[in-house]
């Protein structure tokens, strides 16, 4: 019985000494990309995923990670957007090819939306000449590089300033959105996920494009390869909202995989 007792004691000690290593290599990685997700995390560990669930519980309630839905951020990421200059350095080449192809779909004469976003600033900058194009937006760089421009009319929506984002949001924003007339919404998001949609990590910019895609009458969403099939917290559009997916050569294999749920996709 004691021999039993023992060997009880032996198994439950490893057990908890595999658990602690688990959880340092959790935290490495979290600090080191800033997120983790349970599915890698199970691969990457040799257990199940219930197991990583029952890991990133347990550390959240010790406050050594954020949970999210599919996994968790490291504290210091919660709500951490990157400013306008990093998403703007980040993918420039895809974003720029993703916003050629894009812009392939404006009719003449048309009220255009445009997003805070990296890749919309990209299509604004290949907006075609002398289409009778208005656009809104409630992006200060998307104002800043049509300001040049004699043949488009800008409408900036105002609200209250983001200048780490270099963008305005809140209510006076959202009832701009709502007294005016918008035809096509190009925007991007924090990720895609084929079940929930697009998502942001930021609420306030979720609710407000999720405002804007209730409004618009034809929604295109700009992402790049890296975007399509993460997950983040804030979801503002499904994806039988979306009309047209446009993203760059490295997400071709994901569209033709059918992971989409018959969104039309174009690869710029």
């Amino acid at each position: 019985m004691r021999i039993k007792t023992l060997k009880s004691k032996l198994k439950k000690r490893k057990n908890h000494m595999l658990a602690l290593e688990r959880h340092r290599k959790i935290l490495e990685i979290a600090k080191r990309d800033g997120a983790v997700r349970t599915q890698s995390l199970a691969s990457l560990l040799e257990v199940t995923e219930e197991t990583v669930r029952r890991d990133l519980d347990g550390l959240s309630r010790q406050g050594l990670l954020h949970r999210t839905h599919g996994g968790a951020t490291e504290n210091s990421m919660v709500i951490r957007e990157l400013s306008r200059s990093e998403r703007e350095g980040r993918q420039a080449a895809e974003k720029g090819a993703i916003a050629k192809a894009a812009v392939r779909h404006i009719v003449e004469n048309e009220t255009l939306m445009l997003d805070a976003s990296s890749t919309a600033l990209e299509l604004a900058r290949h907006l075609p000449e002398k289409l009778g194009l208005r656009v809104v937006t409630y992006a200060i760089g998307v104002v800043e590089k049509l300001a040049v421009r004699n043949d488009i009319e800008v409408i900036l929506l105002g609200g209250i300033h983001d200048p780490k984002a270099g963008r305005f949001h809140g209510m006076l924003t959202e009832m701009g959105v709502r007294a005016l007339r918008i035809d096509r919404f190009f925007f991007s998001g924090g990720g895609f996920d084929p079940s929930l949609g697009i998502g942001e990590p930021n609420p306030e910019e979720a609710r407000l494009k999720a405002t804007i895609i209730a409004h618009a009458g034809w929604k295109c969403a700009m992402l790049d390869h890296t975007k399509l099939g993460e997950k983040t917290d804030h979801y503002f559009v499904r994806p039988d909202q979306i009309d047209l997916l446009v993203t760059d050569a490295g997400g071709a294999d994901y569209c033709r995989k059918g992971k989409l749920k018959g969104i039309p996709c174009e690869v710029g």
